[in-house]
């Protein structure tokens, strides 16, 4: 008889499903809207499971199909009461046989090993670093949050930008094209203009983090206050890939470490400075892209959760069935 698993990969604007069987076969695809619990609340994370799901159950064609079990990777169940809150949703709803409330850095984990060990870097508005090892143990390093963290990622890129260009105001930093083009982007007769905006919150850590692309651009143009701010976010993460490989007892030894997010596109650009902080602890790291994305990820997670083993015949099947949207 046939189990059938769904993996969710869930954040603040979309969510991904997936519909698995236990051979592997990629029955459905689709996507919704936002499953994060603590921006949207449960009523609304209850409509959202349910549009998935049977959109999913569509998708597969199969008459009186039950599920199985539900690995839901979300953003925002992070702490116990969120995932309590999550559970009661899927608790109401009655949706699947059984679920799992975890993390969507644990889908991306997933997703980028199938289901095995390694290490991901997620760089995107935020930062953050997870290994998983042989043994299943799951190791965290940084990601506290744009007040407290989140070197490397493109908020801290933008945060960069815009203090350089307040430096070179002041006549404490070097000159910088940063501040005539961060003055045009916002329409200010003077960088020091943006002080209000921010502190607002007009311009909030999303839009901070947009400037990154103007300080690759600026960087690769030879702007020296540019290509220091490009230089330290790649310092900063290897200095997290570098602690969380020291953590797993992987000094000297064999590890791949896939690059998600979108500061990750300049990746050439980076490599350089993360491999000045990797290498004394390895040079065995190996720089990958993801295997697979999260959504599956947790559907594999799922699948293992009802006892089925992740083997080379599973992933060849889902490979050939893989579905896009």
């Amino acid at each position: 008889m046939k189990k059938h698993v769904i993996g969710l990969d869930g954040g603040g604007t979309k969510t991904v499903g997936v519909l698995l069987n236990n051979n592997g076969e990629m029955l459905g695809r689709t996507v919704a809207g936002s499953s994060n619990i603590q921006a949207i609340g449960e009523e609304e994370l209850a409509d959202t499971f349910k549009t998935l799901v049977e959109e999913l159950l569509k998708q597969a064609k199969i008459e009186n199909i039950e599920i199985d079990h539900i690995y839901a990777g979300l953003a925002g169940a992070g702490r116990p009461k969120d995932k309590e809150r999550v559970a009661r949703v899927f608790d109401a709803l009655n949706l699947t046989k059984s679920y799992t409330v975890d993390t969507d850095a644990m889908a991306a984990l997933a997703g980028s090993f199938s289901g095995g060990s390694g290490i991901i870097v997620i760089s995107g508005t935020g930062a953050i670093c997870f290994g998983k090892d042989e043994q299943g143990n799951v190791v965290r390093c940084s990601g506290w949050g744009y007040l407290l963290g989140d070197e490397g990622s493109g908020f801290y890129i933008g945060q960069q930008a815009i203090m350089a260009a307040l430096k070179y105001l002041d006549g404490r930093g070097v000159k910088t094209a940063l501040r005539a083009e961060l003055e045009k982007k916002y329409n200010l007769d003077s960088i020091d203009l943006i002080i209000s905006p921010i502190y607002s919150g007009q311009i909030d850590r999303t839009e901070i983090a947009s400037n990154a692309p103007l300080v690759f651009d600026l960087a690769q143009q030879g702007d020296a206050a540019a290509e220091q701010i490009i230089q330290q976010a790649g310092i900063e993460l290897g200095k997290i890939v570098a602690a969380t490989a020291k953590r797993m007892k992987k000094e000297n030894q064999n590890v791949q470490v896939a690059l998600i997010g979108s500061i990750f596109n300049q990746i050439n650009v980076l490599l350089p400075f993360i491999k000045k902080e990797t290498d004394p602890i390895s040079r065995h790291i190996d720089f990958i892209e993801p295997r697979w994305e999260p959504a599956i990820g947790s559907a594999l997670l799922g699948l293992q959760q009802e006892g089925i083993s992740i083997n080379d015949e599973l992933l060849e099947t889902l490979t050939r069935t893989k579905l896009s949207a």
